[in-house]
């Protein structure tokens, strides 16, 4: 699989390349089909070789909260979304939560591009929606951030 990079608010200046190189890594080593019903299994295998470079399991954004993003390292936040366009705002919303607590500096979204949201079903996603979105919330989301796009 490929990356693409969008940087809002400074991410890249933010955060190290070497984080950034880590994640592209994880994708082009992924052999997994792009398809209806593969989400669980790519989001399984991610979360598993984001723990080899040393990313958290599940972290709560509250002591008393059942609410999560998917890893924290080094103070940055991430949160990967594969699923219906709606719950990447939620995440959007955790991450500038704990930005603004200073749990974390900056953040990273792993999403997927159009091409590859079409394949996952309908209204899933995409880093193109999510990109243009965020500069409609420019006065909201103000911490640093990088979105992650994957494709085949």
């Amino acid at each position: 699989m490929k990356t693409v990079h969008f940087s809002n608010n400074e991410g890249l200046k933010n955060i190290d390349t070497i984080v950034i190189n880590q994640i592209d890594i994880i994708f082009s080593n992924l052999s997994m089909e792009i398809k209806k019903y593969a989400v669980s299994k790519i989001n399984n295998e991610v979360s598993l070789r984001l723990k080899e470079f040393g990313w958290s399991d599940a972290v709560r954004i509250a002591e008393r909260s059942k609410i999560t993003i998917t890893s924290i390292k080094e103070q940055i936040g991430l949160c990967m979304q594969t699923g219906n366009v709606s719950r990447i705002y939620a995440d959007l919303l955790k991450l500038q939560s704990l930005f603004a607590k200073g749990t974390i500096r900056s953040a990273i979204v792993i999403v997927p591009t159009g091409k590859a949201a079409r394949k996952f079903g309908r209204n899933i996603v995409s880093f193109e929606r999510l990109c243009r979105e965020l500069l409609i919330f420019a006065q909201v989301i103000t911490l640093p951030i990088v979105i992650i796009a994957f494709e085949e």
